[in-house]
């Protein structure tokens, strides 16, 4: 079963410039999660490194990789190198879609990042959505964070990362949705409503992305 490809998180690795993480979630998958079942979520990523894939960077990937199956299960990934000067990365894999009325994570959850489904208790207009979901670091973050170090200082390793939300509905649930900053539809939205009716896109990226975790806040039945 695949999971987080922890390659990913190298993302800053000597001039790494990270593409977005697409992940898709459909509304059967949220309401089995709020019933107690994890769910493995499918994402996608491509990120480069500018380096050249010489045998110094061939060993401290390869050590990337031996620290990265202490965390999760990894499958596989694709290496190539650029034309020119760089490597280019390609990266599927699974992050766990998970609920917990309080928001917290089970210290059982082993990958880096979650999406985390909690209750929502904020007050006034946003009052009216029952739930919160977030894609968020989870409290074994800062430990591979930390081993990742010890391979090269020079891995600044982020919490705060790019995602593409493709929210779907395939079984007529009633799924309506909330946020902010936001790009939707092909449009930039300071807020935004709308009612999951088949699909929609939400890329939540740059700017407060950069210093806080994603939220969209939701019902549904």
């Amino acid at each position: 079963m695949k999971k987080l490809l922890i390659l990913l998180l190298s993302i800053y690795l000597i001039g790494c410039q990270s593409n977005i993480i697409e992940t898709t979630i459909k509304s059967s998958e949220i309401k089995d999660a709020i019933n107690g079942e994890v769910q493995d979520i499918e994402f996608e990523t491509n990120f480069s490194l500018m380096a050249e894939l010489d045998e110094t960077t061939k060993i401290e990937l390869e050590k990337i990789e031996s620290i990265s199956s202490k965390y999760i299960d990894i499958e596989d990934f694709d290496v190539t190198e650029d034309d020119y000067f760089g490597i280019s990365i390609d990266v599927e894999g699974e992050i766990p879609l998970l609920y917990s009325s309080n928001g917290s994570i089970p210290s059982s959850v082993s990958t880096p990042w979650v999406l985390l489904i909690s209750d929502n208790t904020d007050k006034g207009a946003l009052s009216s959505f029952k739930y919160k979901l977030e894609f968020i670091a989870s409290p074994t973050f800062n430990a591979f964070a930390g081993e990742l170090q010890n391979v090269n200082m020079m891995i600044g390793l982020e919490q705060f990362q790019p995602v593409k939300f493709k929210l779907r509905n395939k079984d007529d649930s009633i799924f309506n949705i909330f946020t902010g900053a936001v790009e939707g539809s092909g449009d930039s939205h300071a807020t935004f409503e709308s009612a999951v009716e088949d699909k929609i896109s939400l890329t939540m990226k740059g700017g407060i992305y950069d210093k806080t975790n994603q939220v969209i806040f939701f019902n549904i039945d």
